[in-house]
C-alpha cells in the first residue's frame, strides 16, 4: 500500500507547526527526509514554510490518519530495520530516530494513536566518556551551532545568551566562573590578545585567552544588550554593578539562572529532546575536548581550563578516544562485527 504523500506532508506540516524555532524545523525537516524515502516517497513530501504556517489540528483527517496507522502496522521490526540502514555518523543516525521518536510520540497524544517506535533505542552518540569517578558529557560540534542557533534571538536577552554560550564553551569557563565576570574584568582593546580574567577553584586567579567568537559575541552585549537590562535595575548592590551577564531585571545572574538559561536553550535547539543532557559545565567539557581532538597540547588546555593538575585535562583525552573508537568502528571494514568469526 502506498501511502498519500499529501497526507504524509499535513502530518509532518502540523507537527512541525508546535516546533517554534525556525531552525529546529529545519533540523526535524532534514531528518525526516530519511523517513521519506524509507516509505517511498522523495523530499517533495516534506512540508515548506508555507505548509507549516498554514497546519491545523490533524487528529480528524482521515487521510493523515491512514498515513499514520499504515506507519504503525509496518511493526517493530520494520523500524529496526529502517533504523540499521541509516548512513551517518552515529550522531546523526541518533538524531534522526530522536526526530521519528519526537514524531510518533506526538502523534499518540493527538490522535490517540499507538507509539510504534515507543521501545525503538536510537545508536549510541559515544559522547560520554568515564574516567575513574569523573563522567565528562561533551557535546559534538555541530550540536554546539546548534545550541548558538537556538541562542540567538532579537533583544538584549538574545544577546546576552549567545555571549554566554560562547564563554561557557569558547573560554571553558566553569558557570560560577561566568556569574562571577566583571567588566572591569574584560580585556577586549587588544584584537591580537583579548582576555577576560576569572577568579576559579580556590580563588586561583586566571587569565583566559577569548577565541574571536565569543570576543566578537561578547563585544556585541556589552555594547548594546547589557546596558538595556541593567537600565531596568530599581536598586543596585556592588555586587550587580560590575557583573557581565545580569537578569531581566539588570541583577547579577546566579547559578541557577545559567542552568536554567543552557537547559531553556537546549530545549529550543532539539537537543533535550532527542535524549542530550544540557548543562552548563557540559560546554566546559565540550573545549577541553574539541582542544584536544584539534591537537592541542595539553599543558595549554590545562591552563585554558584553570585545572590545577593535569592529570583532571587528561580526563578529555578519553571523550577523544571513545570519538576516534567510534570513527573506526564505523569506516574501518575489519572492526566491525564479523558473524562466524
Amino acid at each position: 500500500m502506498s501511502i498519500d504523500a499529501q497526507a504524509f506532508r499535513r502530518l509532518l506540516a502540523a507537527f512541525l507547526a508546535t516546533r517554534t524555532s525556525a531552525s529546529t524545523q529545519e533540523a526535524y525537516r532534514r531528518d525526516f527526509l530519511h523517513l521519506a524515502l524509507a516509505v517511498g516517497l522523495d523530499a517533495d513530501a516534506l512540508p515548506s514554510d508555507d505548509d507549516i504556517r498554514g497546519a491545523y489540528g490533524i487528529e480528524d483527517d482521515p487521510s493523515v490518519l491512514a498515513v499514520i496507522d499504515d506507519l504503525i502496522g509496518r511493526g517493530t521490526e520494520w523500524w529496526q530495520s529502517w533504523r540499521d540502514a541509516l548512513e551517518g555518523s552515529p550522531a546523526t543516525r541518533r538524531r534522526r530516530v530522536a526526530a521519528v521518536r519526537a514524531l510518533c510520540r506526538w502523534w499518540s497524544k493527538v490522535c490517540d494513536r499507538e507509539n510504534p517506535v515507543r521501545e525503538l533505542r536510537p545508536p549510541s552518540v559515544g559522547v560520554t566518556a568515564h574516567a575513574g569517578n569523573t563522567e565528562v558529557v561533551a557535546f559534538t560540534q555541530a550540536d554546539m551551532r546548534r545550541l548558538l542557533d537556538a541562542a540567538r534571538r532579537p533583544g538584549p536577552v538574545g544577546a546576552r545568551d549567545v555571549a554566554l554560550i560562547e564563554l561557557l564553551y569558547g573560554c571553558g569557563l566553569r558557570a560560577s566562573e561566568a556569574i562571577g565576570l566583571n567588566v572591569s574584568a574584560c580585556n577586549l582593546e587588544d584584537l591580537e590578545d583579548p582576555y577576560v580574567v576569572v577568579t576559579g577553584k580556590g580563588n586561583r586567579v586566571r587569565a583566559v585567552a577569548i577565541p574571536h567568537g565569543a570576543r566578537v559575541a561578547l563585544e556585541a552585549y556589552l555594547r548594546v544588550g547589557r546596558p538595556e537590562l541593567v537600565a531596568r535595575r530599581r536598586g543596585s548592590t556592588s555586587t550587580d554593578a560590575d557583573a557581565v551577564f545580569v537578569s531581566i531585571r539588570g541583577r547579577r545572574l546566579a547559578r541557577e539562572d545559567v542552568w536554567r538559561v543552557i537547559s531553556a536553550i537546549g530545549r529550543r535547539a532539539g537537543l533535550i529532546e532527542e535524549g542530550s543532557r544540557v548543562f552548563p559545565h557540559a560546554l566546559r567539557h565540550s573545549c577541553g575536548t574539541h582542544l584536544i581532538q584539534a591537537g592541542v597540547d595539553i599543558r595549554y588546555v590545562q591552563a585554558h581550563l584553570g585545572h590545577a593538575s593535569p592529570v583532571t585535562t587528561e580526563i578529555y583525552t578519553h571523550v577523544t578516544a571513545a570519538h576516534l573508537k567510534a570513527d573506526f568502528d564505523r569506516a574501518h571494514p575489519r572492526a566491525r562485527s564479523r558473524g562466524g568469526e
